[in-house]
């Protein structure tokens, strides 16, 4: 292990990374993709002189800046600068926010060999890139989003050509990105290899950012939970075929849950997208008898779970969500893979556990998160839903499922708003951000380019009261 030199006047500050969240321009070195480097480069900070300008986890002192801000004081923010101010150190120097004077010498006075300025470059540079996992936010303005469910790779999937010609910046996959429902990992990634390989959804995978979730079918079991065995494994998979990179937080948490904010204030979108299935508890059932009665009825076999314990997120993802809905933004799609406002009809929804479906409204309702929208997936028809009389303002849920097959009847719902739909759809939003009362125009259309179901509203229709 490194060991600081005895003759050290000022161990100083290591830091370049102080600062404007920036892309990695310059070459990145293969420890910064590294988590086993990353995690070797944090041994090498903690147990050298680091600590004694920068705190133990980087977030400063009076002697050296803080290393977790938004702040660079020195060089462009790649990792060829952060490693060069490693290598070569600082006489003195201030920044913006940190007034005190600094010193570093080179390798901040300790000994270290070329593998272990590698690892110690790559931690650096990822402790502000920690601190921001949970808030990423590009200035893009995004105006038209595309979104759907129930993609199965089996068939032809002629709706990505459709959804190419609009130009989309955002395509949200709801869930069931892939009809696999298998506990076999080598099978699962043959079905994701087949969505893969249509070529439309390539093309548009190309042209446009995929933000998805995932449902019972893509996660691995049919109406799964937290009992499925193969639940940490398929996570896993499906952030390899969604490019999650290997040092991403969302690798090591359970559950893949993830939000993104585009945009600045007043033209602010915020993603975030729900997992349902990763800490869902158990769902309870009819008798057989009564779900064959039910079946030829259009409803599902399961009833209310309103157990205390029942969840259908798990605390961290509450404490998670909650972080989200105190950030600001203007418009928030929520995306959860199964409705919410839907009348229960049987079928999986957050109905089947109704102090969580409650637990969120109030959540929303504590952090007066405005500009909230649902999206949903999983149904065997598509519909607008509007809840009245829980928040100050409605809670609309525009359901869109499935992408390329149709589906069987229609199950009953006293929140619906117009009809409904079985027939192969997917959803389309346009944003106005030029009115001053900006406009978010919602469409369900057919693979033909044809519109199923609209609405229209308003941004100051969503606002607490």
């Amino acid at each position: 292990m490194p060991s600081p030199l005895p003759r050290l006047r000022s161990p100083g500050w290591l830091c370049i990374l102080l600062g404007l969240l920036a892309p990695v321009d310059g070459p990145a070195h293969a420890a910064a993709a590294d988590p086993l480097a990353i995690e070797r480069g944090a041994v090498i900070y903690r147990q050298g002189t680091c600590p004694v300008c920068h705190h133990w986890q980087g977030q400063g002192n009076r002697r050296g800046p803080d290393l977790t801000d938004d702040e660079w004081l020195h060089g462009d923010g790649s990792l060829t600068a952060v490693r060069q101010a490693i290598e070569t150190g600082f006489r003195h120097g201030a920044g913006r926010r940190f007034r005190g004077k600094y010193e570093m010498w080179p390798f901040g006075g300790m000994e270290l060999d070329e593998p272990d300025v590698d690892a110690l470059t790559a931690y650096v540079w990822s402790l502000h890139r920690r601190r921001r996992a949970a808030d990423t936010l590009t200035r893009e303005v995004v105006s038209r989003i595309a979104f759907g469910s129930g993609a199965d790779q089996d068939r032809s999937q002629p709706v990505w050509d459709t959804v190419l010609a609009l130009r989309p910046q955002l395509m949200l996959m709801l869930g069931n990105s892939v009809l696999a429902g298998t506990s076999d990992m080598d099978q699962l990634r043959l079905q994701y290899d087949k969505l893969a390989a249509k070529p439309g959804f390539a093309e548009l995978r190309g042209q446009s950012r995929f933000l998805a979730t995932w449902n019972d079918l893509d996660f691995g079991h049919e109406d799964g939970g937290a009992d499925f065995g193969q639940r940490a494994e398929s996570q896993q998979v499906f952030l390899d075929f969604w490019g999650v990179p290997p040092g991403s937080a969302r690798r090591g948490k359970p559950g893949i849950y993830t939000s993104q904010r585009f945009g600045p204030p007043g033209r602010r979108l915020q993603v975030i997208l729900l997992d349902t299935r990763y800490h869902r508890g158990p769902l309870w059932r009819v008798s057989p008898n009564e779900a064959a009665d039910r079946e030829a009825r259009g409803m599902g076999p399961y009833l209310p779970n309103d157990h205390q314990r029942a969840r259908m997120l798990g605390e961290e993802q509450w404490r998670w969500l909650e972080e989200q809905l105190r950030q600001s933004a203007d418009l928030r799609l929520i995306v959860t893979s199964i409705p919410f406002v839907m009348e229960f009809s049987g079928w999986e929804s957050w109905a089947n556990m109704p102090l969580e479906r409650m637990r969120l409204i109030d959540l929303i309702r504590t952090t007066r998160a405005n500009g909230v929208l649902l999206l949903s997936g999983d149904t065997p028809w598509s519909e607008v839903s509007r809840l009245d009389g829980e928040l100050t303002y409605p809670l609309w849920d525009i359901t869109s499922s499935s992408l390329n097959r149709r589906s069987g009847g229609i199950g009953p719902n006293r929140h619906r708003v117009g009809p409904a739909t079985s027939e192969p759809n997917f959803g389309y939003m346009e944003i106005d951000w030029t009115q001053a009362d900006p406009a978010i125009r919602i469409e369900l259309r057919t693979v033909a380019n044809r519109g199923l179901l609209r609405q229209t509203l308003r941004l100051s229709e969503l606002q607490p009261k």
